[in-house]
Formats: structure tokens, C-alpha cells, sequence
């Protein structure tokens, strides 16, 4: 039938469930079973058993007509039939919790709903056939629609009502979204390394003979043979010599050396990265600094990053690229009680947050279950 973002809800300023709701639904799956040999062409989907009919597609394409473009092709028409889908998995699971309204609500909602409304603020009902003959709906049809969209809202409201955060989280997460980081670091790549060490990566024919001798293995093809050879020892050199540097500074770094030291000794070229916030990337200083995610990525700046005294030298970290040390310029992570407003603020994302999470787990096993048939024939 219709979602909850279906612009019918939508232009009777009915607002019925929350945008992140919708986010969740749209990033699911839908398993597509269909064989489309004998079935009813008036029924464009069945959703575990429960049949979703063409009129009611037409409806639905109709009512995002005027937001949405070329709603009449192909691609746009499976998008919408997909949509409906979601919508009835949400509302069957919904029923299956036991989430009902009465007739009651129902009609309350809808004489309370602004476009139904004249200018003294009463309730018109001349301004609610309007609106049914607009999008070619009967009463009834207009109530059991707003009746799925408040079962639904209902769910929801459920989940967030068992979901709690703690002061310490808010504090937290606070201190998260409003710290401040920013490192110095010395980064000398493998290139750089090579051009540096050449003398001592240098390969000897005998060195080459000995080891074509030891293994025999290596003797393949005599003409490649030797510089194959060659190149697997020079190699064998260089990663024992940055695992030499990088043993020496990781000794300086457990001894609480400073950072000057560690850069000199690694020899590379000293930056400043950008200022960025607990769990973002680190990036290259300037507006379109690259991610540096030898960093960003790994779990030893990760653990040591704000533990790390300013001015002291990291261990090193070895990548695919070279080799890293780090030392915190700026560690500004204000673990306090946030002002009032941005207190309700952080608990409400903080709550969100943990209402979707729960909302995923649980619409996950319910579609894992699910069986979906869909008669994709809009021709």
C-alpha cells in the first residue's frame, strides 16, 4: 500500500514515522522468488502470503508523481513496487508484535490534520472529499491507510521505549563529537628508504650463487634466474633493515624518547597533519589533504594516539607505503557534562542510534524468514 513517506500522509501534515525509520527499511534486501507463470496480473506482489494489487501500486506511483522523475519507467516503477514491499514487511511485523490503534485514534488523527482544516481552525469535511477524490480514495480506503501508518509509528514507538542512555554516554559521546586532534609526524617511504640504504641492500653474484645453491627450488628458467634471485634478496635486506630501524625507535618509544629523536633516526620528512575528531581519518594538513590511512587504519595509532604524550615519540608503524612515527600536537577531548540543550540533543541522536540498531537486528530475522514473489511485468 503506501509507506510512511507516501506524500499523501505527507500534504495532510501528518507526520507519522521518524526519516531514520525509513533509512533503515530502504537499506534492506528483498528477496525475489517470483515465477510469474499463472499468476493474477492484477497482483503485482505477495508479500509472505498477503497480496499487494495493482491499484494500489497505481496509487502509490501517482501520489510520487509530482517528486519524482520519470516515474513512469521501468527502473522507477520496480524502485516503487520495492517500497511498497518494505512497507507491508514493516507492517506485518509490526501486527505480529501485537501493535493495534482504534477507530477512535484513527479519526481523531485525521479531523486534527491541518489540511482538513478551514481558516477558523475547525475541521472541514468538505476539504477532506476534496482530498479523497483528488487521490482517488474512499473513506475506508483513506482510513485503513492512516491505521498502517500509526500501527507502524506504534512499533517504533515501542523500541524507543526500551531503549535508555546512560549520563556517561552522553558525556562520552559528547567528548567524541567535540574533540580536537591534530599529530606531527615523519613518514620516510620505501622508495626513499632504497635510494638510502642502497649500498647496504647491494646483492653480490656470490650471495646469488649461494643462495641458487641452498635452494634448489629457485632454479627455474637460466635466464631469469639470477636477477629473480637477486631482486627476492634485496628485498630479504630491505625488510630486515626497517625492521632493525623500527625495533631501535620502538625502544626509544617504550623508554619515553622524544619524538625529534625518532624522526631523526627514521630520517624522513616531518608534517602536520589537519585537525579532525576522534574516530575521523587522519589527513594531510590544507583543505584537500589526502587520507593518510597507514595511520588512520592502523590499530597502534588507534590505541596510542591519546595516551601518547605530547612530545614523545610513537612506535613505528610500517605499511605497504613506508614507515610512520607520530607525536599528538593537539588533544583537546572535553570529558564533561555538556550544556543542557546539547545534553537532550546528544541523548536523543544517542537513542536514535540504539533504536535503529535494534530496529536492523530485529527486521533482519523477520526478513531472513520472509518469503517475497513479485510480478515485475509494468509493461
Amino acid at each position: 500500500m503506501f509507506d510512511s513517506k507516501s506524500p499523501v500522509i505527507k500534504i495532510a501534515g501528518y507526520a507519522i514515522v521518524g526519516f531514520f525509520v525509513l533509512v533503515i527499511i530502504i537499506s534492506f534486501g528483498m528477496p525475489d522468488f517470483m515465477s510469474r507463470l499463472g499468476v493474477d496480473k492484477s497482483i503485482v506482489a505477495v508479500v509472505n502470503g498477503e497480496k499487494v494489487h495493482h491499484l494500489d501500486f497505481l496509487r502509490y506511483r501517482n501520489s510520487v508523481s509530482q517528486r519524482v522523475p520519470d516515474v513512469n519507467s521501468k527502473e522507477m516503477q520496480h524502485y516503487i513496487l520495492d517500497s511498497m514491499i518494505r512497507y507491508r514487511l514493516q507492517l506485518q511485523k509490526a501486527r505480529e508484535l501485537g501493535m493495534q490503534v482504534s477507530d477512535d485514534r484513527i479519526k481523531r488523527v485525521i479531523r486534527e490534520m491541518p489540511m482538513f482544516r478551514d481558516e477558523s481552525g475547525k475541521f472541514n469535511r468538505q476539504h477532506l472529499n476534496l482530498f479523497l477524490d483528488h487521490h482517488h480514495l474512499s473513506l475506508n480506503d483513506y482510513y485503513v491507510m492512516v491505521r498502517e501508518d500509526l500501527v507502524n509509528e506504534e512499533m517504533v514507538r515501542m523500541i524507543q521505549g526500551g531503549v535508555g542512555v546512560s549520563r556517561d554516554e552522553i558525556i562520552t559521546r559528547s567528548a567524541v563529537d567535540n574533540s580536537r586532534l591534530q599529530i606531527r609526524y615523519c613518514y620516510a617511504s620505501n622508495s626513499e628508504l632504497r635510494k638510502r640504504w642502497a649500498e647496504s641492500l647491494r646483492v653480490s653474484d656470490a650471495e646469488v650463487d649461494g643462495e641458487l645453491a641452498a635452494n634448489r627450488s629457485e632454479v627455474k628458467d637460466p635466464k631469469t634466474d639470477r636477477q629473480r634471485v637477486k631482486s627476492k634478496l634485496e628485498d630479504r635486506k630491505f625488510e630486515a633493515k626497517k625492521k632493525e630501524i623500527a625495533g631501535e625507535i620502538d625502544r626509544l618509544s617504550l623508554e619515553g624518547g622524544s619524538f625529534e629523536k625518532a624522526a631523526a633516526r627514521l630520517g624522513g620528512g616531518v608534517r602536520i597533519s589537519s585537525v579532525f575528531k576522534v574516530g575521523e581519518p587522519v589527513r594531510e594538513a590544507g583543505e584537500k589533504g589526502n587520507v593518510l590511512y597507514s595511520l588512520s587504519d592502523s590499530p597502534l595509532f588507534i590505541g596510542d594516539c591519546l595516551s601518547l604524550k605530547s612530545g614523545s615519540s610513537s612506535r613505528v608503524i610500517s605499511s605497504f607505503d613506508g614507515l610512520y612515527v607520530f607525536t599528538p600536537l593537539l588533544k583537546d577531548v572535553p570529558l564533561r557534562e555538556p550544556a543542557a540543550a546539547q545534553y537532550e540533543a546528544v541523548e536523543m541522536k544517542l537513542k536514535n542510534d540504539k533504536t535503529n540498531a535494534v530496529y536492523i537486528n530485529m527486521m533482519t530475522v523477520f526478513l531472513e524468514k520472509s518469503k517475497v514473489s513479485k510480478n515485475l511485468n509494468f509493461d
